[in-house]
Protein backbone atom coordinates (compact mmCIF):
# COMPACT_ATOMS: atom_id res chain seq x y z
CA UNK A 1 0.00 0.00 0.00
CA UNK A 2 2.80 2.35 0.36
CA UNK A 3 4.51 2.33 -2.22
CA UNK A 4 1.02 2.55 -3.93
CA UNK A 5 0.78 5.45 -2.88
CA UNK A 6 4.03 6.83 -3.53
CA UNK A 7 3.75 5.80 -7.09
CA UNK A 8 0.37 7.52 -7.65
CA UNK A 9 1.73 10.47 -5.59
CA UNK A 10 4.62 11.37 -8.44
CA UNK A 11 3.51 9.82 -11.87
CA UNK A 12 5.55 9.34 -14.74
CA UNK A 13 4.00 8.92 -17.66
CA UNK A 14 5.46 7.62 -20.99
CA UNK A 15 4.79 8.32 -24.58
CA UNK A 16 2.72 5.43 -25.87
CA UNK A 17 4.00 4.76 -29.84
CA UNK A 18 0.53 4.14 -31.80
CA UNK A 19 1.59 1.31 -34.47
CA UNK A 20 -0.71 2.61 -36.73
CA UNK A 21 1.08 5.87 -36.69
CA UNK A 22 3.56 4.36 -39.95
CA UNK A 23 -0.16 3.93 -41.83
CA UNK A 24 0.90 -0.13 -42.20
CA UNK A 25 -2.52 -2.03 -43.52
CA UNK A 26 -0.67 -4.90 -42.05
CA UNK A 27 -1.13 -3.86 -38.63
CA UNK A 28 -4.83 -3.05 -39.40
CA UNK A 29 -5.40 -6.40 -40.72
CA UNK A 30 -4.04 -8.01 -37.71
CA UNK A 31 -6.17 -5.94 -35.36
CA UNK A 32 -9.16 -6.67 -37.08
CA UNK A 33 -8.23 -10.11 -37.00
CA UNK A 34 -7.08 -10.39 -33.46
CA UNK A 35 -11.03 -8.18 -32.70
CA UNK A 36 -12.35 -11.42 -34.47
CA UNK A 37 -10.87 -13.53 -32.75
CA UNK A 38 -11.84 -12.21 -29.27
CA UNK A 39 -15.65 -11.75 -30.66
CA UNK A 40 -15.35 -15.32 -31.56
CA UNK A 41 -14.92 -16.75 -28.18
CA UNK A 42 -16.90 -14.42 -26.73
CA UNK A 43 -20.04 -15.06 -28.44
CA UNK A 44 -19.26 -18.86 -27.80
CA UNK A 45 -18.61 -18.73 -24.16
CA UNK A 46 -21.55 -16.65 -23.68
CA UNK A 47 -23.88 -19.20 -25.72
CA UNK A 48 -22.14 -22.32 -23.85
CA UNK A 49 -22.95 -20.57 -20.85
CA UNK A 50 -26.53 -19.38 -20.82
CA UNK A 51 -27.17 -23.40 -22.87
CA UNK A 52 -25.39 -24.97 -19.33
CA UNK A 53 -26.15 -27.50 -18.72
CA UNK A 54 -27.60 -28.80 -22.17
CA UNK A 55 -25.37 -27.81 -25.05
CA UNK A 56 -26.26 -27.25 -28.93
CA UNK A 57 -25.70 -31.25 -29.39
CA UNK A 58 -28.81 -32.17 -27.47
CA UNK A 59 -30.51 -29.35 -30.08
CA UNK A 60 -29.57 -31.31 -32.86
CA UNK A 61 -30.43 -34.78 -31.11
CA UNK A 62 -34.22 -33.42 -29.94
CA UNK A 63 -34.70 -32.08 -33.51
CA UNK A 64 -33.33 -35.12 -34.69
CA UNK A 65 -35.57 -37.34 -33.47
CA UNK A 66 -38.52 -35.37 -34.10
CA UNK A 67 -38.04 -34.64 -37.65
CA UNK A 68 -37.66 -38.98 -37.87
CA UNK A 69 -40.83 -39.40 -36.25
CA UNK A 70 -42.81 -36.84 -38.66
CA UNK A 71 -41.26 -38.77 -41.40
CA UNK A 72 -41.95 -42.13 -40.31
CA UNK A 73 -44.91 -42.24 -38.04
CA UNK A 74 -45.09 -44.87 -35.53
CA UNK A 75 -48.27 -46.51 -34.78
CA UNK A 76 -47.45 -46.13 -31.47
CA UNK A 77 -46.58 -42.40 -31.67
CA UNK A 78 -49.75 -41.84 -34.13
CA UNK A 79 -51.51 -39.46 -31.55
CA UNK A 80 -47.78 -37.26 -31.37
CA UNK A 81 -47.35 -37.34 -35.48
CA UNK A 82 -51.00 -35.70 -35.65
CA UNK A 83 -50.13 -32.61 -33.80
CA UNK A 84 -46.87 -32.23 -35.22
CA UNK A 85 -48.53 -32.56 -38.72
CA UNK A 86 -51.56 -30.36 -37.31
CA UNK A 87 -48.41 -27.43 -36.35
CA UNK A 88 -47.63 -27.47 -40.07
CA UNK A 89 -50.78 -26.13 -41.00
CA UNK A 90 -50.95 -23.59 -37.67
CA UNK A 91 -47.97 -22.47 -39.07
CA UNK A 92 -49.20 -21.79 -42.50
CA UNK A 93 -46.35 -24.05 -44.31
CA UNK A 94 -46.41 -24.19 -47.60
CA UNK A 95 -47.64 -27.81 -49.07
CA UNK A 96 -46.16 -27.42 -52.23
CA UNK A 97 -42.92 -28.31 -50.13
CA UNK A 98 -41.84 -31.80 -49.62
CA UNK A 99 -42.70 -33.73 -46.76
CA UNK A 100 -39.17 -33.76 -45.44
CA UNK A 101 -38.70 -29.78 -46.09
CA UNK A 102 -42.38 -29.30 -43.77
CA UNK A 103 -40.97 -31.79 -41.30
CA UNK A 104 -37.43 -30.36 -41.08
CA UNK A 105 -39.12 -26.64 -40.17
CA UNK A 106 -41.51 -28.26 -37.83
CA UNK A 107 -38.92 -30.13 -35.81
CA UNK A 108 -36.32 -27.10 -35.68
CA UNK A 109 -38.78 -25.05 -33.87
CA UNK A 110 -39.99 -27.87 -31.70
CA UNK A 111 -36.83 -28.95 -31.26
CA UNK A 112 -36.09 -24.84 -30.12
CA UNK A 113 -39.08 -24.63 -27.43
CA UNK A 114 -38.19 -28.36 -26.38
CA UNK A 115 -34.41 -27.49 -25.79
CA UNK A 116 -35.32 -24.15 -24.15
CA UNK A 117 -37.94 -26.02 -21.82
CA UNK A 118 -35.32 -29.02 -21.35
CA UNK A 119 -32.76 -26.02 -20.35
CA UNK A 120 -34.49 -24.06 -17.84
CA UNK A 121 -35.99 -27.45 -15.97
CA UNK A 122 -32.03 -28.29 -15.57
CA UNK A 123 -31.01 -25.26 -14.47
CA UNK A 124 -33.40 -25.29 -12.13
CA UNK A 125 -32.76 -28.89 -10.98
CA UNK A 126 -29.20 -28.12 -9.89
CA UNK A 127 -29.93 -25.22 -8.57
CA UNK A 128 -32.42 -26.90 -6.01
CA UNK A 129 -29.72 -29.89 -5.94
CA UNK A 130 -26.34 -27.47 -5.07
CA UNK A 131 -29.07 -25.94 -2.26
CA UNK A 132 -28.44 -29.31 -0.44
CA UNK A 133 -25.74 -28.54 2.51
CA UNK A 134 -26.00 -32.31 4.04
CA UNK A 135 -22.54 -33.55 2.49
CA UNK A 136 -20.70 -30.84 4.33
CA UNK A 137 -21.23 -32.80 7.65
CA UNK A 138 -20.60 -36.23 6.44
CA UNK A 139 -17.26 -37.92 6.41
CA UNK A 140 -15.57 -37.93 3.07
CA UNK A 141 -14.99 -41.22 3.36
CA UNK A 142 -17.81 -42.37 5.01
CA UNK A 143 -20.88 -41.02 2.34
CA UNK A 144 -24.24 -42.37 3.42
CA UNK A 145 -26.51 -43.64 0.33
CA UNK A 146 -28.90 -40.27 0.49
CA UNK A 147 -25.15 -37.96 -0.73
CA UNK A 148 -24.53 -40.89 -3.03
CA UNK A 149 -27.33 -40.57 -4.80
CA UNK A 150 -27.44 -37.05 -4.22
CA UNK A 151 -24.01 -36.82 -6.03
CA UNK A 152 -24.91 -39.10 -8.54
CA UNK A 153 -28.28 -37.09 -9.38
CA UNK A 154 -25.70 -33.45 -9.77
CA UNK A 155 -23.49 -35.42 -12.11
CA UNK A 156 -26.18 -36.28 -14.18
CA UNK A 157 -27.70 -33.08 -14.56
CA UNK A 158 -24.78 -30.72 -14.76
CA UNK A 159 -23.59 -32.45 -18.11
CA UNK A 160 -20.42 -32.45 -19.31
CA UNK A 161 -17.26 -30.58 -20.13
CA UNK A 162 -17.67 -27.25 -18.83
CA UNK A 163 -15.96 -23.88 -19.31
CA UNK A 164 -14.85 -21.83 -16.72
CA UNK A 165 -18.60 -20.08 -16.05
CA UNK A 166 -21.33 -22.72 -16.95
CA UNK A 167 -22.37 -23.36 -13.42
CA UNK A 168 -22.79 -19.81 -12.68
CA UNK A 169 -26.48 -19.56 -13.94
CA UNK A 170 -27.39 -23.05 -11.76
CA UNK A 171 -25.58 -21.96 -8.56
CA UNK A 172 -28.24 -21.31 -5.96
CA UNK A 173 -28.39 -17.84 -3.73
CA UNK A 174 -26.71 -17.66 -0.93
CA UNK A 175 -29.35 -17.63 2.18
CA UNK A 176 -29.80 -14.84 4.62
CA UNK A 177 -29.44 -16.40 8.23
CA UNK A 178 -32.54 -15.44 10.77
CA UNK A 179 -31.17 -11.97 12.76
CA UNK A 180 -31.48 -13.83 16.19
CA UNK A 181 -28.89 -16.54 15.37
CA UNK A 182 -26.61 -14.23 13.23
CA UNK A 183 -26.07 -12.46 16.98
CA UNK A 184 -25.83 -15.19 18.64
CA UNK A 185 -23.01 -16.39 16.70
CA UNK A 186 -21.60 -12.88 16.92
CA UNK A 187 -21.42 -12.88 20.54
CA UNK A 188 -20.12 -16.47 20.90
CA UNK A 189 -17.20 -15.66 18.38
CA UNK A 190 -16.75 -12.59 20.72
CA UNK A 191 -16.41 -14.59 24.17
CA UNK A 192 -12.49 -15.39 23.78
CA UNK A 193 -11.60 -12.04 23.28
CA UNK A 194 -13.92 -9.76 25.39
CA UNK A 195 -13.97 -9.77 29.23
CA UNK A 196 -17.26 -9.91 30.97
CA UNK A 197 -17.78 -6.21 31.34
CA UNK A 198 -17.39 -5.99 27.74
CA UNK A 199 -19.25 -8.91 26.35
CA UNK A 200 -22.30 -7.34 29.11
CA UNK A 201 -22.09 -4.04 27.29
CA UNK A 202 -22.42 -6.12 23.92
CA UNK A 203 -25.56 -8.34 24.65
CA UNK A 204 -27.54 -5.32 26.01
CA UNK A 205 -26.57 -3.50 22.59
CA UNK A 206 -27.43 -6.45 20.46
CA UNK A 207 -30.70 -6.68 22.87
CA UNK A 208 -31.55 -3.32 21.54
CA UNK A 209 -31.15 -4.22 18.13
CA UNK A 210 -33.11 -7.19 17.35
CA UNK A 211 -35.80 -5.57 18.99
CA UNK A 212 -35.30 -2.28 17.45
CA UNK A 213 -34.25 -1.40 13.75
CA UNK A 214 -32.82 -5.00 13.68
CA UNK A 215 -35.73 -6.33 11.98
CA UNK A 216 -36.10 -4.10 9.77
CA UNK A 217 -32.87 -4.01 8.33
CA UNK A 218 -33.26 -7.67 7.75
CA UNK A 219 -36.12 -7.55 5.49
CA UNK A 220 -34.04 -5.34 3.66
CA UNK A 221 -31.78 -7.81 3.57
CA UNK A 222 -33.88 -10.34 2.31
CA UNK A 223 -35.27 -8.58 -0.24
CA UNK A 224 -31.75 -7.63 -1.72
CA UNK A 225 -31.17 -11.63 -1.71
CA UNK A 226 -34.13 -11.72 -4.04
CA UNK A 227 -32.60 -9.30 -6.76
CA UNK A 228 -29.23 -10.37 -6.45
CA UNK A 229 -26.67 -13.25 -6.53
CA UNK A 230 -25.10 -12.41 -3.80
CA UNK A 231 -26.29 -10.19 -1.04
CA UNK A 232 -22.42 -9.92 0.77
CA UNK A 233 -20.26 -9.07 -2.36
CA UNK A 234 -21.07 -5.65 -2.36
CA UNK A 235 -20.61 -4.95 1.74
CA UNK A 236 -17.78 -7.12 1.26
CA UNK A 237 -15.92 -5.29 -1.20
CA UNK A 238 -16.40 -2.13 0.05
CA UNK A 239 -16.00 -2.01 3.89
CA UNK A 240 -13.89 -4.86 4.34
CA UNK A 241 -11.63 -5.25 1.25
CA UNK A 242 -11.64 -1.10 -0.33
CA UNK A 243 -11.44 0.10 3.18
CA UNK A 244 -9.13 -1.96 4.49
CA UNK A 245 -5.50 -0.38 5.40
CA UNK A 246 -4.14 -3.83 6.31
CA UNK A 247 -1.28 -4.39 3.91
CA UNK A 248 -3.06 -6.40 0.37
CA UNK A 249 0.32 -9.19 -0.35
CA UNK A 250 -0.50 -11.29 2.87
CA UNK A 251 -4.21 -10.00 3.80
CA UNK A 252 -6.13 -9.31 0.75
CA UNK A 253 -4.59 -9.33 -2.45
CA UNK A 254 -3.46 -12.70 -4.42
CA UNK A 255 -0.11 -13.34 -4.85
CA UNK A 256 2.19 -15.77 -6.13
CA UNK A 257 5.64 -17.60 -5.60
CA UNK A 258 7.39 -19.74 -7.74
CA UNK A 259 9.20 -21.88 -5.40
CA UNK A 260 9.78 -21.40 -1.98
CA UNK A 261 11.97 -24.22 -0.80
CA UNK A 262 13.79 -24.87 -4.14
CA UNK A 263 15.25 -22.62 -6.54
CA UNK A 264 15.25 -24.04 -10.48
CA UNK A 265 17.73 -21.44 -11.30
CA UNK A 266 20.14 -18.65 -9.23
CA UNK A 267 19.26 -15.83 -11.70
CA UNK A 268 16.69 -14.12 -10.62
CA UNK A 269 15.25 -12.77 -14.46
CA UNK A 270 15.11 -16.09 -15.53
CA UNK A 271 12.69 -16.90 -12.69
CA UNK A 272 10.86 -13.99 -13.03
CA UNK A 273 10.53 -15.00 -16.73
CA UNK A 274 9.44 -18.05 -16.49
CA UNK A 275 7.19 -17.03 -13.83
CA UNK A 276 5.73 -14.40 -15.80
CA UNK A 277 5.51 -16.67 -18.75
CA UNK A 278 3.56 -19.57 -16.98
CA UNK A 279 0.54 -16.73 -15.88
CA UNK A 280 0.45 -15.37 -19.63
CA UNK A 281 -0.60 -18.85 -20.36
CA UNK A 282 -2.91 -19.18 -17.55
CA UNK A 283 -4.58 -15.83 -18.18
CA UNK A 284 -5.06 -17.10 -22.05
CA UNK A 285 -7.17 -19.64 -20.37
CA UNK A 286 -9.18 -17.86 -18.32
CA UNK A 287 -9.49 -15.22 -20.79
CA UNK A 288 -11.09 -18.11 -23.55
CA UNK A 289 -12.52 -19.67 -20.63
CA UNK A 290 -10.97 -23.04 -21.07
CA UNK A 291 -10.22 -22.99 -17.68
CA UNK A 292 -12.37 -26.34 -16.39
CA UNK A 293 -14.54 -24.68 -12.41
CA UNK A 294 -13.77 -25.43 -9.79
CA UNK A 295 -15.24 -29.04 -8.08
CA UNK A 296 -15.37 -29.87 -4.20
CA UNK A 297 -14.86 -33.52 -4.30
CA UNK A 298 -14.92 -33.63 -8.17
CA UNK A 299 -19.13 -32.91 -8.04
CA UNK A 300 -19.85 -29.81 -6.26
CA UNK A 301 -19.02 -26.56 -8.23
CA UNK A 302 -18.33 -23.13 -6.76
CA UNK A 303 -18.16 -19.71 -7.53
CA UNK A 304 -15.84 -18.55 -10.62
CA UNK A 305 -17.10 -15.05 -10.27
CA UNK A 306 -13.46 -13.72 -9.08
CA UNK A 307 -11.59 -15.09 -11.85
CA UNK A 308 -13.10 -12.44 -13.91
CA UNK A 309 -11.01 -9.93 -12.20
CA UNK A 310 -7.60 -11.76 -11.60
CA UNK A 311 -6.10 -10.32 -14.04
CA UNK A 312 -6.23 -6.65 -15.80
CA UNK A 313 -7.48 -4.72 -12.24
CA UNK A 314 -6.08 -2.51 -10.24
CA UNK A 315 -6.84 -0.93 -6.94
CA UNK A 316 -6.58 2.62 -6.68
CA UNK A 317 -5.98 4.07 -3.12
CA UNK A 318 -8.13 6.11 -1.75
CA UNK A 319 -8.08 8.24 1.42
CA UNK A 320 -11.02 6.54 3.36
CA UNK A 321 -11.30 4.38 0.86
CA UNK A 322 -9.46 2.76 -2.53
CA UNK A 323 -11.45 2.50 -5.70
CA UNK A 324 -11.19 -1.53 -7.69
CA UNK A 325 -10.85 -0.67 -11.19
CA UNK A 326 -11.02 -3.36 -14.49
CA UNK A 327 -9.56 -3.18 -17.76
CA UNK A 328 -10.39 -5.41 -20.80
CA UNK A 329 -8.37 -7.88 -20.19
CA UNK A 330 -7.91 -9.47 -23.85
CA UNK A 331 -6.32 -4.98 -24.77
CA UNK A 332 -3.85 -5.08 -21.95
CA UNK A 333 -0.29 -6.41 -23.56
CA UNK A 334 2.50 -4.79 -20.53
CA UNK A 335 2.74 -5.92 -16.83
CA UNK A 336 4.35 -3.69 -14.29
CA UNK A 337 7.85 -4.87 -12.64
CA UNK A 338 8.60 -3.07 -9.03
CA UNK A 339 12.52 -2.88 -8.32
CA UNK A 340 14.06 -0.84 -5.79
CA UNK A 341 11.14 1.66 -5.05
CA UNK A 342 10.64 2.18 -8.93
CA UNK A 343 8.02 1.15 -11.32
CA UNK A 344 8.68 -0.18 -14.41
CA UNK A 345 5.94 -0.96 -17.81
CA UNK A 346 7.18 -4.27 -19.63
CA UNK A 347 5.45 -5.08 -23.01
CA UNK A 348 4.96 -8.66 -22.93
CA UNK A 349 3.42 -9.68 -26.20
CA UNK A 350 5.04 -8.99 -29.85
CA UNK A 351 2.50 -7.74 -32.52
CA UNK A 352 1.09 -11.03 -33.23
CA UNK A 353 0.30 -11.26 -29.52
CA UNK A 354 2.10 -13.93 -28.52
CA UNK A 355 4.02 -13.77 -25.48
CA UNK A 356 7.57 -12.53 -25.86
Amino acid sequence: MAEARTAVGEPRVCKVIDEFDNGSWDAIIRTWYKGGIRRYYRTRNTLRNGMWPTSIQNLTIISSLIWLIMLNEPLMLKKITTKLWSLSDFLYISKTFPHVIQAGIVSVLVGILSFVIIMYIRQCLLRILLSYRGWMYTPMHKPSNTILLWGLLVRLISGYQPSLYSFQRSLPKLPVPKLHDTIQKLIESLKPVKSEEELAIIKKQAEEFENGIGPKLQRLLVLKSWITPNYVSDFWEKYVYLRSRLPLAVNCNYYILDHSYWKATSFPTARAAALIQNILKFKKLVDREELPPLLLRNTIPICMAQYERLFSTTRIPGVGMDELVHYDTTESKHIIVQSNGHYYKLDVYDQKKSTT
